[in-house]
């Protein structure tokens, strides 16, 4: 079936991207994970990627065009001549927004408008974990307003603009459409701010059906007794909400937030219910991963001008643009081999939501690493979020050690996470210490 390619938001005040170019051209086969074209936001100019194998059609944008947020610009279709399906009567592009999305009625609220951000090609929705700035309260442009859960994460996102909250029109546990207005700042402090639900601007019910007659009700069903069928046990599906404090001092305490899901006390958790989560009996520890299990965290910040030059001069000598994430793998598979023993050494690369596989980038040329769909299990995940509005995470150990790339102000922030049972302490220090070298001092890696 066709694949919907649209203008992903790449950051919380952006509302339109401009494309710089097309890649690849009407007609052209792509792979998932190919570059479709460059597109430029107030921020940076980034690559955005196919989402699935098959052809480029229904390009209905150029070069040069100033494209909404979640507006279709393409389509991936099996076929390079398939016939792109007519719009629906009402539903042409400039439909006005569904009654009851989240800001419908922001505009008579004055002040800068903050969007649900993609923060991965695949979103359409995010789910609102936490907001860290109340109606009322003023903000800074880096201040982080609130936090947001994808499919592949939970990540805080600042304000982008200063002034005041002067409306909020989702809360926590809510999941909102890509695009929609969640928040309003305004210049000058709110005489009466806004705060409301999401459902709360859903369309008004239908009227009741008119009800039957006396003869024709239904006699009332027993209610079933209580112990005639077992209550599932809780479970998070892989969504946990709370407070960004609450999720640090757990990683600090080593307190798995899954059993108080399990134990179904109330989302979304704060620091009180670390309490009840500590006064819980004791659960078997796995080797890496598994209930209560510790894991690792350790930041370090460098200067992102050696790595910009460092990709200016390889685009320069190789005379095409070379994949910034691709150089970051070399960077990560050279940190971690040292306390590797996997032969061959994968990296398993990700970028906004996209994923690429390399072997042995460290031991190929810089810039000439190409991504290799059959290789095997990674022994290193890397993720560089350093062109979003992301500036730190915070997401606990997974199977094989992760590294990943923000930026905050004029630094990038390197994280490293693992299990403790994956890695040791002195292990994780030298490769995060390793990739932060080669990040920060390219040279480093070439000598």
């Amino acid at each position: 079936m066709p694949h919907d390619v649209i203008m992903p938001a790449l950051g919380m005040s952006q509302d339109s991207g401009l494309i710089v170019s097309w890649l690849k051209q009407p007609g052209d086969p792509v792979k998932a994970g190919d570059a479709l074209m460059e597109v430029e936001t107030d921020k940076a100019t980034m690559e955005v990627e196919a989402q699935a194998d098959g052809y480029l059609t229904g390009v209905r944008a150029k070069a040069g065009d100033n494209v909404p947020v979640g507006e279709r610009v393409a389509r991936i279709t099996e076929t390079a001549d398939e016939p792109e399906e007519a719009e629906a009567e009402g539903e042409a592009d400039d439909a006005p927004a569904p009654e009851g999305a989240a800001g419908t009625d922001a505009p008579e609220i004055q002040g800068q408008k903050v969007i649900m951000p993609a923060l991965g090609m695949s979103q359409d929705t995010g789910r609102i974990i936490s907001w860290q700035k109340a109606p009322g309260d003023q903000v800074a442009a880096d201040d982080v307003l609130l936090e947001v859960e994808t499919d592949k994460s939970a990540m805080e996102v600042p304000a982008g603009f200063d002034g005041y909250v002067a409306g909020l029109f989702a809360e926590a546990g809510e999941d909102v459409p890509v695009g929609d207005v969640i928040a309003i700042i305004s210049d000058d402090k709110p005489e009466a701010p806004v705060s409301r639900s999401l459902s709360s601007a859903k369309p008004a019910a239908a009227p009741e059906k008119e009800a039957p007659p006396p003869d024709k009700v239904p006699a009332p069903q027993k209610a079933p007794a209580k112990d005639a069928v077992a209550a599932p046990k809780p479970s998070s599906g892989g969504r946990i909400l709370a407070s960004p404090k609450a999720r640090r001092l757990a990683q600090e305490r080593g307190l798995d937030l899954e059993r108080l899901v399990r134990e179904g006390v109330p989302q979304p958790f704060h620091v009180a219910d670390l309490d009840t989560l500590a006064a819980l009996p004791a659960e078997a520890v796995s080797p890496a991963g598994g209930p209560g299990a510790v894991s690792r965290r350790i930041v370090a910040e460098v200067a992102p001008a050696g790595l910009d030059d460092l990709l200016a001069w390889l685009g320069k000598e190789l005379g095409r643009p070379v994949s910034r994430v691709a150089v970051l793998a070399a960077f990560a598979a050279a940190a971690i081999r040292p306390v590797s023993d996997e032969t061959p050494l994968v990296v398993r690369a990700e970028s906004f939501g996209k994923a690429s596989f390399f072997v042995d980038p460290d031991r190929a040329g810089l810039g000439s690493g190409e991504p290799d769909p059959e290789a095997g299990a990674p022994a290193v995940i890397l993720r560089d979020l350093s062109g979003g509005p992301v500036t730190s995470v915070h997401l606990g150990g997974e199977d094989v050690p992760v590294l990943t790339v923000t930026r905050s102000g004029d630094a990038l922030v390197l994280t490293f996470e693992g299990s403790a049972g994956a890695l040791s302490a002195e292990a994780a220090i030298a490769v995060l210490s390793g990739f932060a070298e080669r990040v920060g001092e390219p040279l480093r890696h070439l000598l």
